[in-house]
């Protein structure tokens, strides 16, 4: 196991996708295990880090979005390597970690990564990744996609109507 020190452009070579709502003081990054972890839907099961700037741990959450707010994150444990982190996954996984796997936030088998990655040869689907962002928070494709609690942020904010 990887001793290196987990880092944010480690997490984003390795697939997983930030997000962060107003007031946090920092990115939440999260791989969802999906069919990796035989979880069902590839968003129902996943983990979630964040970064403690004071000091230098990582937290880390299982995150859960089948069982609704009541239980969708719970906290396991502080990290600071890859290799904490990587080992967690495979843990959970039972599957071994490879970077290749992980596309679009989501770790796959080694089979529909595959899949994946040939359906992403198709003219049609290249077009829309070549296209231009229409927005700012497309520019970043390390950005996840919004969240249930984006929705329930700006409906409480009144941002959404």
């Amino acid at each position: 196991m990887s001793e290196e020190l987990l880092t944010e452009e480690w997490l984003k070579e390795n697939g997983f996708k930030w997000h962060q709502l107003d007031r946090q003081p920092g990115k939440q990054w999260l791989l969802w295990l999906g069919d990796a972890a035989s979880a069902g839907d590839s968003h129902d099961l996943g983990i979630e880090v964040s970064h403690d700037a004071n000091d230098g741990l990582w937290f880390c959450w299982l995150r859960s979005d089948c069982a609704h707010r009541y239980s969708r994150f719970l906290h396991i444990r502080h990290i600071k390597t890859i290799g904490d982190l990587v080992a967690m996954i495979e843990g959970l996984t039972g599957q071994k970690f490879s970077r290749e796997n992980n596309l679009y936030g989501v770790m796959h088998t080694a089979e529909r990564a595959a899949k994946l990655r040939a359906d992403a040869k198709r003219l049609d689907q290249r077009w829309m990744r070549e296209g231009h962002p229409w927005r700012e928070i497309e520019k970043d494709d390390s950005r996840g996609g919004a969240l249930p609690e984006h929705m329930q942020d700006s409906i409480t904010n009144g941002t959404s109507k």
